[in-house]
């Protein structure tokens, strides 16, 4: 009997270590998967603002270098525009990659990875856990992740995906919406794309 026992302890503990070995896989699989995503997206993104810069920029100097101190200010009103329209068209495309990668399998491990994360920088009791929707489903399993007493609240601020954990006692906020990342590679996008006018 006793035999048995620690032959199924063993077995037990056999299956738990592959287990542990496959979910680490898994997750550093998906972090992979989402960093390579950004990057090309950037990379993308950036190559095609800057041909299309280059083809707009061509094609108003051409014109502007016959009445340039006449038309300064015009000019520059329309590469401003131009830039914006090209940057508009950059952010779309990244928000309807988002919204592929919200409905896509990589989705549901990135939640819970990016919240096991939080909980371990943070480390704060008393939250609530704003989610979209959409994402109610996941409760059970961010809770779990997050690793801390928290309150779970549907959100529909929350458009794209991500959540929010806020501490209504330390008033602490930590958004992790994909709205608030696409926001705000915006500021980096304006800095390191070249689309700056002067």
């Amino acid at each position: 009997m006793e035999n048995k026992e620690q032959v199924f302890l063993y077995i037990r503990d056999e299956i738990e270590k592959i287990a542990d070995q496959e979910e680490k896989q898994i997750l550093e699989e998906a972090k992979a998967l989402e960093k390579e995503a950004y990057a090309q997206m950037e990379a993308e993104a950036k190559k095609d603002a800057k041909r299309q810069l280059e083809k707009e920029l061509a094609a108003i100097s051409s014109k502007a270098s016959i009445d340039a101190a006449a038309n300064l200010e015009q000019r520059t009103k329309k590469l401003v525009e131009k830039r914006d329209e090209l940057v508009k068209n950059i952010f779309e495309q990244a928000k309807n990659k988002l919204i592929a990668f919200v409905e896509s399998d990589e989705y549901k491990d990135y939640l819970i990875n990016h919240i096991q994360k939080i909980g371990q920088e943070y480390q704060m009791t008393g939250c609530i856990l704003n989610l979209r929707k959409e994402d109610m489903k996941y409760q059970k399993e961010l809770v779990k992740a997050y690793g801390f007493d928290i309150e779970v609240k549907d959100n529909d601020q929350i458009h794209l995906g991500g959540f929010i954990i806020e501490n209504p006692v330390t008033h602490v906020v930590c958004d992790e919406t994909l709205e608030t990342a696409l926001e705000n590679q915006k500021d980096w996008f304006y800095k390191t794309s070249g689309l700056m006018i002067k």
